[in-house]
């Protein structure tokens, strides 16, 4: 769950909203600078989906009862995530080898504790009693990679997909994505630069930078995209912040919530984009 602090009240956001913007924007990638995502069906589920292992949690949110305010994505303790993260890193593998190993080595990422002051990045708090557990479950997720690997590279039409140039761009893409999401559900909207982001498959790579303009409307050079504006919105529930007495007196608010849509526009920054993207 997404939180965000307004004064008397929250706004909240659900993983799974997060992913479908992720994956609306991954829908859109490529231009005559930034190349297409291959395989683009697999990379599209990937980033879409790579939050789905909350749709479970997302019906019945929990309360840090420290903060008496709701458990957020980072927040979360470290066992319950693991095994969100788990069920939905297996229900994608089912459903699509590599979307599946796409999103397993996300979720490794989110334990990178060496990036976890890059701003959006969306990095796991862990607790000095959690590291073994986060550890071991890193090892894990490695293995299962290894894992996805070979299968892909045994697989003619996939083979070339699972070379590790393309997989690291793929990956950084999706890393990407999840940050630009997370820049429009988070809030308050400011300049903001995500870097690394992968222009090829080659090693090629550019920062993308965020400038908001008039309400809720924001620019982004260099643009990655095949529109050159993109309009969208992220549906969101409003409770008073108070105290809490548990989970169930926060559940039963939180149903009591009604949804409403944060309606944004992305747009192309023009000439600046064509001479970041030019330069990259």
């Amino acid at each position: 769950m997404i939180v965000q602090e307004h004064g008397d009240h929250l706004v909240l956001i659900r993983q799974t909203d997060h992913g479908v913007l992720s994956g609306l924007f991954a829908r859109e990638w490529g231009n005559e600078h930034f190349a297409r995502p291959e395989p683009f069906a697999s990379f599209c589920l990937g980033a879409a989906e790579h939050d789905n292992g909350w749709r479970e949690w997302e019906l019945q949110p929990q309360l840090d009862l420290k903060t008496r305010l709701p458990y957020s994505f980072t927040s979360i303790p470290t066992e319950q995530h693991i095994t969100l993260y788990q069920r939905g890193i297996e229900r994608l593998v089912k459903e699509d080898h590599y979307a599946g190993l796409l999103v397993s080595m996300h979720c490794a990422g989110l334990y990178d504790r060496t990036r976890a002051t890059m701003p959006g990045y969306s990095a796991k708090y862990v607790k000095a009693n959690e590291t073994q557990l986060a550890n071991d479950f890193v090892q894990q997720l490695k293995l299962q990679q290894l894992r996805l690997k070979v299968d892909l590279q045994a697989n003619p039409e996939t083979k070339n997909f699972a070379e590790e140039k393309t997989l690291q761009a793929n990956s950084q893409r999706l890393e990407a994505l999840d940050r630009l999401s997370l820049y429009f559900c988070l809030a308050p909207l400011e300049g903001a630069t995500i870097d690394q982001v992968p222009v090829d498959n080659q090693g090629g790579e550019t920062g993308w930078d965020l400038r908001p303009e008039r309400s809720n409307v924001v620019a982004l050079a260099p643009y990655p995209f095949r529109r050159d504006s993109l309009e969208f919105s992220i549906m969101a529930r409003r409770i008073p912040k108070r105290v809490y007495d548990d989970d169930l007196d926060f559940q039963k608010t939180l149903a009591h919530a009604s949804y409403f849509a944060k309606k944004f526009t992305l747009r192309d920054a023009g000439e600046r984009a064509q001479s970041r993207a030019g330069a990259a």
